[in-house]
């Protein structure tokens, strides 16, 4: 009673409830579609899409991981596509809650107007003054997957401002794209030389460049904020001909900016922060899956 299972591209059907019944050619899920959007075809390219959550996906190849559902680094296998009958693997990393915390900053605190005021308020102080923020609004997704981790805010002192609270829950979110990369490269045996990034937080520049101080690596930005939508309509032209193969979509990908490393944050200090964070609610942090 299921449906068939059918290539990512290739033509399916018509929707013959459109004007000129044009085909359906693309079928592609959120993240593939917006991994292929930004280029991601070859081994070693990976996007992390910053939107409410955080998803880190690399393409690793024709080879399936090694685990069957969740590996040591607490990543999953996917299937990236499958073009011709042949199935391209990958593994996807997860961060429960990305612009969910700047959400938090504007709705919640009134700490920030709009979202993309907490680049101006950020870019007011050159660092956080040690304070740590770790963003388990939801608890913590890759590695730990730990519903029972709880945001915290750590070092705060009475020179503590809204500018380094601000800048605080920015490099907290970078870090946790740091560690995605860091359980995705372990779990892959992969490495991954460079990020592509999209989604909302991708506009907010002092984000971006606390990722690439996070990760100590560059991060090229897309041109096109929402890469899924990209990703599909490749994933169909590739299958009615507007592009001749995948290395022709790849060599689409042209980033909007790209952005290295200006400094290196303190890692050993965020694993401490993260670690006061965690098991906050023993009983959540004990559901498994």
């Amino acid at each position: 009673m299921l449906p068939d299972i059918v290539d990512s591209s290739g033509v399916v059907g018509n929707a013959t409830a459109l004007s000129g019944a044009p085909p359906i050619a693309g079928i592609a899920g959120d993240q593939q579609a917006s991994l292929l959007g930004q280029g991601g075809v070859a081994c070693g390219d990976a996007k992390i899409t910053f939107g409410t959550g955080g998803m880190l996906d690399v393409v690793l190849g024709a080879d399936r991981p090694a685990f069957e559902t969740r590996g040591a680094g607490g990543t999953f296998p996917i299937v990236c596509r499958r073009v011709g009958g042949v199935v391209t693997w990958g593994v996807e990393a997860v961060m429960l809650s990305a612009g969910t915390n700047v959400e938090w900053l504007r709705d919640d605190l009134g700490v920030i107007s709009d979202a993309a005021e907490s680049h101006d308020v950020a870019a007011q102080c050159d660092d956080t003054g040690d304070v740590w923020y770790v963003p388990a609004l939801l608890g913590m997704g890759t590695p730990a997957w730990d519903y029972g981790a709880r945001g915290t805010v750590l070092g705060l002192t009475r020179g503590t401002g809204r500018p380094e609270l601000v800048r605080a829950v920015l490099e907290g979110i970078a870090h946790r794209g740091a560690d995605l990369v860091e359980a995705a490269e372990g779990d892959s045996g992969i490495a991954i030389p460079r990020l592509r990034i999209d989604g909302g937080m991708s506009a907010n520049p002092t984000f971006v460049q606390s990722l690439a101080d996070a990760t100590q690596r560059g991060v090229e930005v897309s041109p096109v904020l929402e890469a899924t939508t990209l990703g599909a309509a490749f994933l169909a032209g590739l299958a009615v001909g507007t592009w001749r193969d995948e290395e022709e979509l790849a060599a689409t990908w042209s980033p909007r900016e790209r952005v290295e490393p200006a400094r290196k944050l303190d890692r050993h200090r965020w694993r401490e922060a993260c670690h006061r964070a965690a098991r906050w609610l023993p009983d959540l942090s004990a559901v498994d899956f």
